[in-house]
């Protein structure tokens, strides 16, 4: 099941603190990718959104390892000071339900979606 959680502040200051909580809570947290570590590569890109060079669209793929074998994807993505914080379907397969519930319950205790908003897809949610 697809749950995604749209934050009003920048990914810039999401994914360190979702990194810290997640590893506070006995998680592995690696992150496979960093959009603005793979463009600065490439001074000139265009961003499709922004149209310009200089944009602030971020996109982070984190892989989070629980007690399964499988880890869970958790992407960060957004631009303008909004991001949306999303554990996607896979096509090869989720990692365990109870590994990502997990992961949902612990976004909402740092306070990024409700307690109520984890039981539920898609989900939005202003940071405080």
């Amino acid at each position: 099941m697809l749950r995604e959680f749209l934050v009003n502040q920048a990914c810039d200051e999401i994914v360190p603190i979702i990194r810290r909580e997640l590893g506070l809570a006995g998680f592995c947290v690696e992150q496979s990718f960093d959009l603005r570590s793979a463009l600065a590569l490439v001074p000139d890109c265009t961003c499709p959104h922004h149209g310009t060079a200089l944009c602030d669209c971020q996109y982070n793929v984190l892989l989070v390892y629980g007690q399964a074998k499988t880890p869970a994807t958790l992407v960060v993505h957004g631009h303008d000071r909004q991001c949306w914080i999303t554990l996607p379907d896979l096509p090869s397969g989720s990692a365990a339900p109870a590994l990502e519930a997990d992961i949902a319950q612990i976004v909402a205790v740092i306070q990024l979606i409700t307690t109520d908003e984890a039981d539920e897809a898609p989900l939005q949610a202003a940071a405080s």
